[in-house]
């Protein structure tokens, strides 16, 4: 059991220790995992690339995440802007 004054971040050991791991499951589909540290850079400021896949049982490529690149940022459709009516008030 690590003390508190253990400076190893045995979450980020635990998630490299997964690097190349395969996870079958008895439907034929499998996982892997994909992890390893790089050097923090502006894209990857943790230091961390990872892949987890989900594969079935035919080897094709069902699910992934990873962070091979950035995410692009949502773009509106529609502009918004504000429109103001003249409404006519009614004559008694």
């Amino acid at each position: 059991m690590p003390s508190q004054f253990d400076t190893r971040d045995q979450t980020l050991e635990t998630l490299l220790l997964l690097d190349g791991e395969i996870f079958p499951m008895e439907n034929g589909y499998w996982t892997k995992f994909e992890v390893y540290q790089v050097n923090p850079n502006e894209h990857i400021p943790h230091g961390i690339r990872y892949s987890l896949t989900l594969h079935d049982k035919y080897n094709h490529r069902v699910l992934g995440f990873d962070n091979a690149h950035g995410i692009k940022p949502i773009r509106k459709r529609y502009g918004d802007r504000k429109v103001t009516w003249d409404i006519p008030t009614s004559k008694k």
